[in-house]
């Protein structure tokens, strides 16, 4: 009796570490859980199935350091493309406060015309 109850707790505490990440995960954390027993396992398992039906088959496999490298920078370089108007006035503010010993940066469309009637920063430390 007193084994009954133990078996049962220790299966109640394996069955709050099932992580369904996918239905073939939960087969295998199921068969775990049954110790072996093909029967109990698949009862548990179908409930478990039937409980989440949108469950891959499969795991999706985790994404290489290369890819997380190339996702990162796509993120960064969209960013830096969506706010290449603030990042401009920042340099030259910067270039501004550096006295101009900074080379200016061209910026792709602009011409002369539309760099002449661009109004230049004040010096800061003029006063």
């Amino acid at each position: 009796m007193w084994n009954k109850n133990k078996r049962r707790e220790e299966m109640m505490n394996m069955i709050r570490m099932i992580n369904p990440t996918s239905k073939m995960a939960i087969s295998q954390q199921c068969l775990l859980i049954a110790k072996g027993d093909i029967d109990e396992a698949k009862k548990l398992r179908d409930y478990f199935a039937d409980v989440m039906p949108e469950l891959p088959v499969v795991d999706q496999p985790e994404p290489t350091w290369v890819d997380n490298t190339k996702n990162t920078l796509n993120g960064i370089l969209s960013w830096s493309g969506e706010h290449q108007q603030g990042l401009m006035q920042i340099y030259e503010i910067i270039r501004g406060m550096t006295g101009n010993r900074l080379p200016p940066l061209t910026i792709p469309g602009m011409t002369a015309e539309t760099e002449a009637s661009a109004t230049p920063l004040p010096p800061i430390n003029e006063e």
